[in-house]
């Protein structure tokens, strides 16, 4: 983003380090950046733990009481029940569990440990259980139960409501956090050093292994901490020109490093690395959504080691954080006035960020600083706004020092500016086969330094809602951009298109009003595009649905367009556009939509999402929406439940004849990590009779059930490998969420009902090398009904 007026980021150098690794945990003052802390506890290799009793600190009053911790045995799982709960009990079962945080607190667990805590119990106060997983085998906070998530209120009353701290392989999944000081009279003077969850680490080691998932943050009054700008604007809650290390580290979810003390810092940095943070609804949180930052020594009183902040792109001093994958998140700022980026991404070398939906933050919706080898993919991006004194209302921005920075399938609408390329210093992007559209300031932003490049190509441009499409100024058009096939359209006439000596156009379509092009470019087209429909009308994505790239095929062309075979083909080009079609059908088609042609890429990572809600009530025809349906011995019907403007399948069987299905076939079978997700009903209680629904049966190539998932006899039933399980019992007339996770690599596959983790790596039924096809299926005497809706299935690497 561009900080406001004053700022010069920090430069600073050392060199680079020999990686160590290691699962020990030391214990350490809630302070870790103040310049006298306290000694750290030794810390214990892994194989240890069952040999010698580990230290806690208990914080009071700014005191460390240290208290000899119980060693427990791995492998093992610990209930937990704010209600029902005793600490004097085992906390072995759910008939004996233990009930307060101080228990959890006070105890290491080991590799394979789960904490359960009991869904609709809350907790105020901090979770900081003690200890690491190890590789394969991490300790996971899960909840169990049904109702509610289980809620760690920190209420303002600790920096991080839960908390990780020199510690690794851990997952957590299914709870809710908060943490915030009621409003006062006085905007922002509630807002302080908080955070949700805050995972950090101080022991110059590696940290590996963190899994985000499932969970539910909002509300944390965290204060809004600037790099620059000019401390004559400071306000209650907001402050400039605090410096790199204090800056923006507060929020929703916040990775991050730092040092026991800041005046002797040690010679290597604590890198955290293959961090996952997934499925999860991020909201009203302040700095940020989501927050990742290294250590620099940037602060008063601190010796600078420049681990994060980069000279030049190869600099040896920069030690960044690896290997994170951001994704299915949704993330919105619309209930808060101090939420200024969706996910501020920085100081990370190799990191994925898709399929978010990020929703009315400020500032910026997705933005890289420091960083190297980042994807952004994927993702919807709206309503970002200036807030908290932040300069910039961007979707997406490529920030100060960014290399090999690919942004690529977004669509990026109704923001103040769409894209921002604002790499100060250095930076080199692709930015290719984005939709963006009704933004109200600039399109494209270039706001580079001269000595950054960008390659800019197959956009689709839609402007009706400002003078501006491609915008720079001054010497931020001394960058080298290279800007080709991109469809310039807008419904205001002689929209700015910027031009200078080191702007390349060429092959772009400009439609619309008049527009001046630039002069000289090779292969211009001037013509309407002929968009299927435009603007668009179409709803925006929302925590239930994920990212509404759909949406954006209302900008697709026809075959006889203009656009078609006109571009220059590009190397290296993604191998897809928008849709997923290949490159190329013929010469390069202008824009993000290329006509579709040859073997068709599979579909992977693209979502498959079928709502039925735009289908006509009745029977559901065979090739629907690319399902094949069988109708014998029943029906299968698109029916008004629960609504007409939110419709469903049901699949009704009658008579013992055939089988009556819904399926989905993958040409090209799906591998990797595919999540298949379905709501599904059963109208009425089973009395009699046999009565087996499959909701799916999923099946490689050679037609064998691989997972099967079932309602059947008033329960919900899975095979784990050979064993059929029971999962829960159904009530007719509910919904139920059943989501598989399905690891083709790993052979295994994990099974969430309604949010909750129910059958956790559990084999297949038989191999399945890839998923070929998922079936929703009765046959034989197996009478009755069952009622489908919201199938969404999607593909990560």
């Amino acid at each position: 983003m561009r900080e406001p007026p004053g700022f010069a980021g920090p430069r600073c150098s050392s060199s680079w380090f020999s990686r160590r690794r290691t699962s020990a945990q030391s214990c350490a003052s809630v302070h870790p950046q103040r310049s006298a802390p306290m000694s750290p506890v030794p810390s214990r290799p892994p194989a240890l733990r069952h040999l010698v009793a580990p230290v806690a600190a208990l914080i009071v009053g700014g005191m460390a009481l240290f208290a000899v911790t119980p060693v427990l045995a791995a492998n093992t799982t610990y209930y937990v029940d704010a209600v029902a709960g005793a600490d004097t009990n085992t906390g072995l079962d759910q008939a004996h569990p233990w009930k307060s945080l101080g228990k959890i607190n006070s105890t290491t667990f080991g590799s394979g440990d789960r904490i359960l805590l009991k869904a609709g119990s809350v907790w105020t106060g901090q979770l900081w259980p003690k200890g690491s997983g190890v590789s394969g085998s991490p300790i996971v906070i899960d909840s169990y139960s049904t109702g509610n998530k289980p809620r760690i209120n920190g209420a303002g009353g600790v920096a991080d409501a839960v908390r990780l701290f020199n510690q690794e392989y851990w997952t957590i999944r299914n709870i809710e956090v908060t943490n915030t000081v009621p409003a006062s009279g006085t905007p922002g003077a509630n807002l302080g050093d908080f955070r949700g969850i805050h995972v950090s680490g101080d022991n110059s080691q590696t940290l590996d292994g963190f899994i985000i998932d499932t969970v539910n943050v909002h509300d944390v009054s965290g204060q809004v901490n600037w790099i620059g700008g000019d401390r004559a604007d400071n306000a209650p809650g907001i402050t400039f020109q605090t410096g790199w290390d204090a800056s923006k580290r507060t929020g929703g979810i916040v990775f991050d490093t730092t040092v026991p003390n800041i005046g002797a810092p040690p010679a290597n940095p604590t890198i955290l690395n293959n961090v996952v943070i997934q499925n999860s609804t991020i909201s009203n949180t302040s700095f940020a959504g989501i927050v990742v930052k290294q250590y620099t020594g940037s602060n008063s009183g601190a010796v600078s080691v420049g681990w994060g902040t980069r000279a030049n792109a190869g600099d040896t001093n920069f030690k960044p954080h690896t290997n994170f994958v951001i994704r299915n998140n949704y993330i919105t700022q619309a209930g808060t006035a101090y939420g200024c980026n969706g996910i501020y991404l920085t100081d990370v070398r190799g990191a994925t960020v898709e399929r978010n939906v990020v929703d009315k933050t400020g500032t910026s919706g997705i933005e890289t600083y420091f960083a190297d080898n980042v994807t952004i993919q994927f993702n919807e991006v709206f309503g970002t706004s200036q807030k908290a004194g932040g300069a910039d209302s961007n979707g997406i921005d490529a920030d100060k020092a960014t290399t090999a920075q690919t942004i690529q399938y977004n669509y990026v609408h109704g923001n103040g500016d769409g894209i921002l390329l604002c790499q100060f210093a250095f930076g080199n992007v692709v930015l290719r086969y984005n939709v963006i559209t009704s933004n109200t300031r600039y399109q494209i932003y270039l706001h580079s330094d001269s000595a950054a490049s960008a390659k800019i190509y197959n956009n689709t441009l839609y402007n009706d809602a400002s003078n501006y499409l491609i915008y720079g100024y001054g010497t931020y058009l001394s960058s080298s951009y290279a800007i080709s096939n991109n469809i310039l359209y807008s419904t205001r006439a002689n929209a700015t298109i910027s031009t200078s000596s080191s702007i390349a156009y060429s092959h772009n379509l400009y439609g619309g009003a008049t527009l001046t092009r630039p002069s000289g470019e090779p292969g211009p087209v001037v013509a309407n595009p002929q968009f299927v429909s435009a603007p668009i009308n179409a709803p925006s994505g929302t925590a239930a649905t994920g990212p509404a790239l759909a949406a954006a095929h209302e900008l697709q062309v026809p075959s006889n367009s203009p656009a078609v075979n006109a571009g220059v083909n590009v190397t290296s080009n993604g191998g897809r556009d928008y849709v997923g079609n290949t490159l190329y059908n013929g010469t390069a088609d202008i824009g993000a939509f290329e006509q579709p042609g040859g073997t068709p890429v599979p579909p992977t990572p693209d979502v498959m999402r079928h709502t039925f809600d735009a289908l006509a009530t009745g029977t559901l025809a065979s090739g629907t929406d690319g399902l094949t349906v069988n109708s014998a011995g029943g029906s299968v019907a698109v029916v008004a439940v629960p609504s007409a403007a939110d419709k469903s399948v049901r699949i009704t069987r009658t008579t013992n004849s055939g089988s009556t299905s819904v399926s989905q076939t993958f040409g090209t079978p799906l591998t990797g990590t595919v999540t298949i997700e379905t709501n599904v009903m059963r109208e009425s209680a089973w009395v009699s009779g046999n009565d087996y629904f499959a909701i799916p049966y999923i099946r490689g190539s050679n037609g064998v059930n691989a997972v099967s998932l079932a309602m059947t006899k008033n329960n919900i039933q899975a095979y784990s490998g050979t064993t059929l399980v029971t999962i829960g019992s159904y009530t007719p007339g509910r919904w139920y969420n059943l989501r598989a996770v399905i690891s083709t690599v790993g052979q295994t596959f994990d099974l969430y009902l309604d949010g909750v983790l129910v059958l956790d790596n559990s084999t297949f039924r038989n191999a399945l090398p890839a998923v070929a096809q998922i079936d929703y299926y009765a046959n034989s005497s197996n009478f009755g009904s069952v009622v489908i809706d919201d199938i969404a299935i999607s593909v990560a690497a």
